[in-house]
């Protein structure tokens, strides 16, 4: 059975944006919305409900550390799953991340098999 979640993408690489789709339709999500940037995905989560978001760190003009900040005072969506991802290679962005208020984070390039991992982290089965 496909997966009916809504999940959002925000990464300003459109080439990020169309491997990470793809891998999140390989794990078997169907409802994918992707925004460029952080103001647009503002728009998007002012206009609908997201259960799963997917958010690159670092964006322009807004990051995704500031989405997520935004996300958490949103009495609507604070309890939204909200992944962090990352090309940062250095140990302590993983801490930076957990105290921003993400759910879990995962490293740039990453396959299906680990994002799908990363999920299940958030206590959801695929």
């Amino acid at each position: 059975m496909a997966e009916r979640r809504r999940v959002l993408l925000i990464d300003d690489s459109t080439t990020v944006c169309t491997v990470v789709e793809k891998l999140l339709r390989e794990c078997g999500f169907e409802q994918i919305e992707v925004a460029h940037d952080g103001p647009a995905a503002i728009e998007c989560l002012e206009k609908d409900a997201f259960e799963i978001i997917l958010c690159d760190w670092e964006m322009s003009p807004m990051s995704g550390v500031e989405v997520l900040q935004r996300l958490r005072r949103d009495p609507e969506a604070r309890e939204t799953s909200f992944i962090l991802m990352s090309a940062r290679k250095e140990p302590n962005w993983i801490l930076a991340a957990k105290k921003a208020g993400a759910d879990c984070m995962i490293t740039k390039p990453f396959t299906a098999a680990m994002l799908k991992q990363k999920i299940g982290q958030l206590g959801r089965r695929l």
